[in-house]
């Protein structure tokens, strides 16, 4: 035989060796992936759900079905599905050092109920397709995948209500993730009255706290922003418009503390009685700040995640998590309102507030509520610019001055302020003492 003939054989074998050793490695992994996924999810609902799979493995492709049966459900959910059982369809298919998983929900009356609400019945109802790569030198695994939803659309007598297709994007790569989001518009009608949501948008991306996306209970760093166009509410007694909804949340690690920072705001905002025409707020903000023990409140979040719902082991596991929250409190803690401010008539009335805990047992705590004051210092301050005032449809310039007179604001210039101090126990309203 042909020397190159043979060295040719060899090199193919040799490759289709490696090929099939990494089609087989991807599908043990890939079926440990899911093992473990299960388990865990056993955790999660023990006390509120059962996990069934069963399982049919081969060396290109498996099949499993995941059956999830709710201990309890909402009255007559169970008459609407059909049965109380949740089915799915798994599929996976084991490429080089790689698979493919799809799911989709499996026959059942849940699945027959849904199709008949879809506005595209040729189309699953909702599916989740997840692309896994498996490093077997860094055990590292990196995934990929989409959700989607249909639209589904309900009508009765009494009105119509239509929930909008949803489509998520992910993606994983050991601790660091990334998450997008869209929404199609939805809402409700009936009997005159009117629920619409537009423009539903997000995106999410952050690190875990453990190199096991599976044994993760926090997030070490988060960076979320979810917008919403417009919410509409029109009814016979009120109509309600806002516009530009915005939700913005940073997470992150400061040496042993861990800083979460969360917005709200808006464009605008309007609430009229039906058939009345008033201004419309603008710009209504509100920023938050906590500050916490890292640590400590990573172990509470694991205890919490560990709880069982057994009636005979929650009074001994209400004592330890008493335990463990105290580890959170004894490290203080820290709460602050960076910006409350809302626009009105091309004027604006703002405030903040700063408020720190010291240290202290939430254990004593709860034997002596009146002492949480003794370890809490506030500082707020809020103004109001008189031009806002006049511009109200109910101002009235007597009770203003009678709040003033009272000592509850002081008129500074244009604006009325109030300042509230809290500290060793006394609160004092605009430098005044006040009884707790």
């Amino acid at each position: 035989m042909n020397k190159k003939v043979v060295i040719g054989c060899v090199s193919v074998l040799g490759l289709s060796a490696i090929y099939l050793a990494g089609v087989y490695y991807s599908g043990q992994e890939a079926n440990k992936f899911l093992q473990q996924s299960i388990e865990q999810a056993q955790v999660q609902a023990s006390g509120q759900g059962f996990i069934q799979l069963d399982a049919t493995t081969g060396f290109y492709s498996s099949q499993y079905q995941l059956v999830y049966t709710p201990t309890e459900l909402p009255e007559g959910a169970e008459k609407w599905m059909d049965g109380r059982d949740i089915s799915f369809n798994l599929n996976v298919k084991h490429g080089f050092l790689g698979a493919v998983s799809n799911i989709t929900l499996a026959e059942s009356g849940l699945l027959t109920k849904l199709k008949s609400f879809q506005a595209n019945v040729d189309r699953e109802p909702l599916t989740l397709e997840v692309q896994q790569r498996f490093n077997p030198l860094s055990k590292q695994l990196a995934m990929n995948g989409t959700f989607e939803t249909d639209q589904f659309v309900v009508t009765s007598e009494e009105g119509s209500g239509t929930i909008g297709a949803l489509q998520m994007n992910f993606d994983q790569l050991g601790r660091d993730f990334k998450l997008d989001l869209v929404m199609q518009n939805s809402g409700i009608e009936a009997k005159g009255n009117k629920l619409s949501i537009e423009g539903i948008k997000g995106t999410e991306s952050g690190r875990l706290d453990h190199d096991d996306p599976l044994q993760a209970v926090m997030l070490e760093s988060l960076d979320a922003l979810f917008n919403i166009e417009q919410i509409v509410v029109k009814s016979d007694k009120v109509n309600v418009e806002a516009k530009g909804l915005r939700l913005d949340m940073q997470q992150r690690l400061k040496g042993e503390r861990m800083v979460t920072s969360i917005g709200y705001t808006a464009d605008s905002f309007h609430v009229s009685p039906a058939g009345k025409t008033t201004p419309t707020f603008t710009s209504p903000t509100l920023r938050l700040a906590f500050d916490l023990d890292y640590a400590a409140t990573r172990e509470l979040a694991i205890m919490i995640q560990g709880m069982q719902s057994d009636p005979d082991a929650i009074h001994q596991q209400m004592e330890g998590l008493i335990v463990v929250a105290d580890s959170v409190t004894e490290k203080g803690m820290g709460a602050d309102i960076n910006e409350l401010s809302i626009g009105w008539q091309g004027h604006k009335a703002q405030g903040s507030a700063e408020l720190v805990l010291a240290p202290f047992r939430l254990s004593e705590i709860m034997m002596q509520p009146d002492q949480i004051r003794q370890y809490l210092t506030l500082h707020a301050e809020f103004a109001v610019p008189g031009g806002m005032l006049e511009a109200m449809p109910e101002y009235n310039p007597q009770q203003i001055n009678a709040l003033v007179q009272m000592g509850f604001v002081v008129k500074k210039d244009d604006n009325y302020t109030a300042e509230l101090n809290l500290e060793n126990g006394v609160m004092k309203l605009n430098g005044q003492a006040v009884p707790m």
